[in-house]
């Protein structure tokens, strides 16, 4: 209603609205009839006005607030701590040691090799600077970047460069990098910052294998050998990566359960955002799930199709990172009397049903992989014939080995003796479902399938070391230039080689030897190929799939730019840009 047509009810209300009429047409009101507002507004108009008011100084801050984004940038700060969940225990931080998770975790947090791995999977230098290769493509010369410093203060030189891969190749040490740097002579040169690499035959994958984090003379030279791994050094490490040692707890047991580092001063980097980087150290995946869904960690990796669903979304985010990896069951004719003949190991590989197995086992979150190469050129152009299911094909085979079934017995036998196999996996929720399969599908071509589940902190000293196995189901990581030289090798057959299925044939060797000395692609293809058809043929392990590294990290940390790794512990070489706290401040023109 407007006020010109309402009737006065008193005298004071008649004299208050007098007051507000304009005198001279219309004009802005002043402030002491702006102050008699509330005395004549009606409920509803006052409401109105409020609603008016809210909107004028919620659009106005909303304004501002547009203009105060479009005039700075948010800017990552340093401080505050990042928590990092890991499940196993480790046993080292030094990288020419490092076996487990858990170990390379730490290895890749404090140390830093001569190249790295950039975010889209190619080599880079890192406390190298500069590298250049001879016409021969036997010798390298690597030149280190100027005023390197250790997490001591100490100078990190060439000779730091010499004692690491001299040191990696000693029998007592028993690293399981001393395969790739046996051959090679190394030497530093007089300038003190430049390491010349000489090799027997070219390697095409040689400044992949110079990724691994450098180890400073001055802490080890001191230690024997065959006492590296027991040494304080070994946990309590000196580095040249963005962080360094802080502390550590252990348990009522002596497990360690929380490892504390924070900024290393003299890294050549920028100083990492994050001042502390906890790693929190758990038995198994649940409870370390728990601990992720708790807030009592902020990042947890190697996770399930079956653990991404059971995570809050608005709370987490999963990066699925591809990696080189292929889970496999890898047979020992040492420990089995049948499997020493191609003909079951083939049987066996014919009986696996791999989409069924991915669907049941794996929610379908897998590839099937019937190769050691499981992506780019290496896998299109070398698999040219694969195994694939086929059950009738493996009571052929099985027949063909001298093994028969009687009419009402669907176990195979020869003689008195069972076709039986044993096969030992990780004692976990995801593996334990694929061994289940597994065992289903051999049972129904009449295998008797035992599973020997062991503990993951027990893997390495109870079957992987002593080869105490006689179908184990396991995962290998074979890097982004995949060398299958490391893990089918004859020279690998025993610790700490990888070669897990006792693989040994003179051809394939021979085969292997000479891929990784070609430069050329498609002639290093080409043995590629020719390899693959053997191990076809001799069939030592049985491959299943291959599947991304989905690793979950709180939506409160930012900074995180991997999409391909070699190995899960890469995931850290770009730790020293995470970060939460922020600020703005006002954009560069």
């Amino acid at each position: 209603m407007s006020w010109l047509g309402r009737s006065f009810g008193s005298s004071q209300q008649g004299r208050a609205e007098y007051g507000l009429r304009p005198a001279f047409g219309p004009s802005l009101p002043s402030w002491r009839q702006i102050r008699l507002l509330p005395r004549i507004l009606t409920a509803h108009e006052k409401r109105a006005a409020l609603s008016l008011i809210i909107l004028v100084v919620f659009g106005g801050l909303a304004l501002s607030w547009r203009l105060y984004e479009k005039s700075t940038t948010v800017t990552p700060q340093i401080g505050g701590e990042y928590k990092e969940g890991v499940v196993g225990n480790p046993r080292t931080a030094n990288p020419l040691l490092a076996t487990s998770d858990a170990d390379l975790d730490l290895a890749f947090l404090t140390h830093r090799g001569l190249f790295s791995i950039d975010d889209q999977g190619k080599i880079t230098e890192d406390l190298a600077e500069s590298w250049e290769l001879s016409p021969d493509k036997k010798t390298y010369l690597i030149k280190l970047r100027s005023g390197l410093h250790w997490s001591d203060g100490q100078p990190l030189t060439a000779a730091d460069v010499v004692f690491t891969f001299a040191s990696a190749r000693q029998e007592k040490l028993a690293s399981p990098l001393a395969g790739s740097f046996r051959d090679i002579t190394i030497t530093a040169l007089d300038d003190g910052l430049t390491t010349s690499f000489t090799l027997k035959e070219p390697y095409v994958p040689f400044l992949y294998a110079l990724t691994v984090g450098l180890i400073p003379q001055h802490i080890w030279q001191g230690i024997p050998f065959e006492k590296w791994l027991q040494s304080e050094a070994s946990l309590k490490t000196v580095g040249a990566g963005p962080f360094r040692f802080n502390s550590l707890t252990r348990d009522g047991q002596g497990n360690i359960y929380n490892y504390i580092l924070e900024s290393n001063p003299y890294s050549y980097e920028a100083a990492p955002y994050f001042k502390k980087f906890s790693l929190r150290f758990y038995p198994d995946m649940p409870s370390a799930l728990e601990a992720l869904r708790q807030g009592m960690i902020d990042g947890l990796g190697d996770l399930s199709s079956q653990d991404k669903t059971n995570l809050n979304p608005n709370r987490f985010i999963v990066y699925d990172i591809t990696l080189p990896q292929y889970t496999a069951i890898f047979y020992n004719p040492n420990t089995n009397n049948a499997l020493k003949e191609a003909a079951i190991r083939q049987g066996l590989s014919y009986a696996i049903n791999r989409p069924d197995l991915i669907q049941q086992a794996l929610l379908g979150q897998a590839q099937p992989a019937t190769s050691p190469f499981t992506f780019g050129e290496f896998k299109t152009k070398t698999n040219t014939q694969t195994i694939t299911y086929d059950p009738t094909k493996t009571i052929q085979l099985f027949e063909l080995a001298g093994y028969s079934r009687t009419e009402g017995d669907s176990i195979f036998k020869k003689g008195d003796q069972l076709l039986e196999i044993t096969l030992t996996v990780v004692d976990n929720e995801v593996q334990l479902r694929v061994a289940n399969v597994i065992k289903q599908q051999w049972e129904a071509v009449g295998v008797v399938v035992k599973i020997q589940p062991v503990a993951n902190y027990l893997l390495q000293s109870e079957v992987l070391t002593p080869r105490n196995y006689q179908a184990l189901l396991a995962s290998e990581v074979v890097g982004l230039d995949p060398d299958p030289y490391p893990f089918w090798h004859s020279s690998q057959v025993a610790a700490p080689g990888l070669n897990l299925a006792q693989f040994q044939n003179r051809e394939a060797d021979q085969l292997l030897v000479e891929a990784r000395q070609m430069f050329d692609e498609s002639a290093r293809l080409e043995k590629y190929a020719n390899w693959q058809n053997i191990l076809r043929q001799e069939s030592p392990a049985t491959f299943l799939y291959s599947i991304n590294y989905s690793y979950a990290q709180n939506y409160s940390v930012k900074g995180f730019s991997r999409s391909i790794m070699g190995q899960p512990a890469e995931r850290f070489w770009s730790a020293d840009g995470w970060y939460r706290r922020t600020t703005r401040s006002r954009a560069s023109k």
